[in-house]
């Protein structure tokens, strides 16, 4: 079987620039929900609806943003390595044999644990910085202090949480994304690159709610794990049963969900749809050049 070409050219440049579009309008959202995410839940809790208002009275507009630098700089290579290594396993994939469904989950699972963990230091760093009592100036400054204050293991604290939830969830996520653009493919008569905006839009959305709700409570004990300065749990399985036995579901496994409903969904929705429009605009401009 001849292999199909690739264009990891396309894959990676596509994949940044849906990251850093998506990741930044979504970036208030994320603060708050980390922020309500790393609290305990007590009866005297606050809802995460306070704290938007409350963020902007003591902190300032810009404080939404706060991070979001890190947060950047990390999904740039982050969305990048994702999407090229979900499309090369892909291909791999395709070559020997996989169903197509199949090959998509186990495609975006793989590609999903390979980013994390090469840019995992990032996302540990973006998360100390959204905290109230952030001193640090930039990323790298945060990095640097986490590894000279807790040790260079500490700059892959709650790792292994961090992959179990994102492999399942990447592989969810491209699975649903792909079975909905083919369903609306056979309904509105449309090949793949044929879809409308709004149909890629709307795959991703659903694609988005869908995987989140499935590992929710990964999420939760990965912000856990990454903000604390202390040993909160002994493995992720004492992370998992522990909040469920003194906290509960809804206000803790699941705390913040619908918060984070608000997020993932315009998010996914954006990046997935963003990047196989530019992916498809690069390759076109890719293929006029030759032309020419």
């Amino acid at each position: 079987m001849t292999k199909e070409k690739t264009h990891p050219t396309e894959y990676f440049c596509a994949g940044g620039i849906a990251g850093v579009v998506s990741r930044t309008a979504i970036a208030p959202i994320e603060r708050v929900k980390i922020l309500y995410q790393v609290s305990r839940s007590s009866a005297g809790s606050s809802h995460w609806m306070s704290l938007a208002p409350r963020i902007l009275r003591e902190e300032g507009l810009a404080a939404f943003w706060k991070g979001n630098t890190a947060a950047v700089v990390r999904v740039v290579p982050y969305m990048s390595m994702t999407f090229l290594t979900y499309e090369e396993y892909k291909v791999t994939l395709n070559s020997l044999g996989v169903p197509k469904q199949a090959t998509a989950l186990a495609a975006g699972s793989l590609a999903g644990a390979t980013a994390t963990i090469l840019t995992y230091p990032l996302d540990l760093a973006r998360a100390t910085m959204a905290m109230p009592t952030n001193t640090h100036a930039s990323m790298f400054e945060a990095v640097g202090s986490i590894a000279r204050e807790r040790g260079v293991g500490a700059l892959y604290s709650g790792v292994t949480a961090t992959c179990m939830g994102v492999a399942p969830y990447a592989g969810l996520k491209f699975m649903s994304y792909e079975a909905l653009k083919g369903v609306l493919g056979t309904f509105f008569g449309l090949e793949e690159a044929q879809l409308k905006a709004w149909q890629r839009v709307g795959s991703g959305m659903l694609a988005g709610l869908l995987a989140q709700t499935f590992v929710y409570p990964l999420d939760v004990v990965r912000r856990r794990l990454q903000t604390s300065t202390s040993v909160l749990y002994t493995s992720t399985w004492d992370a998992l049963s522990t909040i469920a036995r003194n906290e509960g579901l809804a206000n803790g496994l699941y705390r913040g969900l619908t918060l984070n409903y608000l997020k993932t969904m315009p998010n996914v929705a954006i990046y997935m749809s963003l990047y196989d429009i530019v992916k498809l605009r690069l390759r076109k401009i890719g293929q006029d050049a030759k032309i020419n």
